[in-house]
């Protein structure tokens, strides 16, 4: 009940701030666009960037957790493709992105924060080695998909290296590159420059959970909810559930990590499932359902999550 109390209702609760803000004259469609913008390219990338150079050494990273987090993720996406053939009768690119709603979560802006905010910066460096890998792995598979649903209408070689190209401009590996950049120096942070950035990592956790709740004013119910359910529950309970049991039996790794490899594989459905589902014209009903539901009902499984593992591998 503590870490409820105290992690998951203020979270949450900064969402609806965003939310109404955006219902409201207060925040402008543009005013939140430019709150995530800063986020995402400049206060999260702070606080990846002090993380690693307050102590991370790179013997300390685990890859582990990337090999079983992103079975896990294969395992869920080929279960909702085949449920989608299957019991919905949906065509092959709907199987594809039915699969990425099933799969893709709303790391960055919600799983980031609520991490840090649940285990402090130890838990940091995991969640940073998952979202490191997590738009690029699953973007790229669904649209490979995609393009094979069409005829292959691009090279897999274009498609590779678009995402290759976006993974090197991404700012959650540039922040994490340059850490360990500067950590290989040997250098101490100047008392300026560690001030500037301790102030820019304390705006992520609260902008970011403000521009999800201001996104969310956006997305509408839509399309078969029944298959909404269906989807949101392979996301919110069968992925964290299969994730959990990679990184304790099959590819087990540090308890703490375990734990917030199971809570990031259960956030709610991410943003960019929407996007790509809006530049095929296919499943976008269906997919904002999936964003709005899941964020909701993902209030309950991930209290519930924190307050059954949080308090086992944070002393």
């Amino acid at each position: 009940m503590q870490a409820i109390v105290e992690v998951v209702l203020p979270v949450f609760g900064l969402i609806l701030c965003g939310y109404f803000l955006a219902r409201s004259p207060v925040l402008s469609e543009e005013g939140a666009k430019g709150l995530t913008g800063f986020v995402f390219y400049v206060a999260i990338p702070a606080l990846l960037f002090r993380t690693v150079v307050r102590g991370i050494k790179t013997e300390q990273l685990d890859f582990t957790i990337v090999y079983a987090y992103f079975t896990g993720a294969a395992v869920i996406f080929a279960v909702a493709m085949v449920i989608g053939r299957l019991l919905f009768r949906r065509s092959f690119a709907e199987q594809a992105l039915m699969g990425m709603t099933s799969v893709f979560g709303n790391t960055v802006m919600l799983g980031l924060p609520l991490i840090y905010m649940a285990f402090g910066e130890a838990g940091v460096v995991p969640v940073s080695l998952i979202v490191a890998f997590h738009s690029t792995i699953l973007i790229t598979a669904t649209t490979i998909l995609l393009e094979l649903s069409r005829g292959q209408r691009r090279g897999y070689g274009v498609i590779i290296a678009t995402a290759l190209t976006a993974l090197l401009r991404n700012p959650v590996i540039l922040a994490l590159l340059a850490g360990f950049a500067w950590v290989a120096t040997g250098l101490t942070l100047p008392t300026v420059a560690d001030r500037f950035i301790t102030l820019l990592s304390g705006a992520a956790a609260p902008c970011a959970l403000a521009a999800l709740g201001a996104s969310l004013a956006a997305y509408r119910l839509g399309g078969d909810l029944r298959e909404s359910a269906v989807v949101v529950g392979l996301k919110l309970l069968a992925m964290p559930a299969v994730v959990w049991l990679l990184c304790t039996w099959v590819f087990p790794i540090d308890p703490l990590w375990a734990a917030v490899a199971a809570i990031i594989a259960a956030q709610p459905v991410g943003a960019n499932v929407f996007i790509l589902a809006q530049q095929y014209d296919t499943y976008t009903a269906r997919s904002a359902s999936a964003v709005l539901i899941s964020t909701i009902l993902s209030v309950l499984v991930l209290a519930l999550m924190i307050a059954r593992l949080a308090p086992e591998t944070v002393g």
